[in-house]
């Protein structure tokens, strides 16, 4: 399981999966997700990825996370953003990758978050 971080910019923790170089500064691809209705009426998760500048990124509280972060793969990324790799998706689920995200994202189109948006479901659900 990847260590995780705090996001700030999406205000939820977030798996690293990766750490990128480019022109100098650090970036960290990173994953959440977020629960909420979808178009087509059903409820479930909805997977988000980004590569977040690692200046914005927080570590987690665990005091086992230091050294986790040292084992996330880390290469140079290419200077063309669009290029910049994504987590592999999983089948089944849904997924959203932002690409470089220095700000809060736009909510995403076609689902509806749900017990405001935390990633978990309602009790009971």
């Amino acid at each position: 399981m990847p260590p995780r971080v705090l996001v700030p910019l999406v205000r939820q923790l977030a798996d690293l999966h990766a750490w990128g170089r480019s022109e100098g500064s650090w970036w960290g691809l990173v994953s959440w997700r977020t629960y909420g209705s979808f178009a087509d009426g059903t409820n479930g998760y909805l997977h988000i990825s980004a590569w977040v500048p690692a200046r914005l990124l927080d570590p987690s509280s665990d005091p086992d996370a230091g050294r986790e972060y040292r084992t996330v793969q880390r290469f140079d990324l290419p200077a063309d953003r669009s290029a910049w790799p994504t987590p592999a998706a999983s089948a089944g689920r849904r997924w959203r990758h932002c690409g470089p995200l220095e700000q809060a994202p736009a909510p995403s189109a076609g689902i509806t978050p749900l017990v405001g948006g935390t990633g978990l479901p309602p009790a009971g659900g």
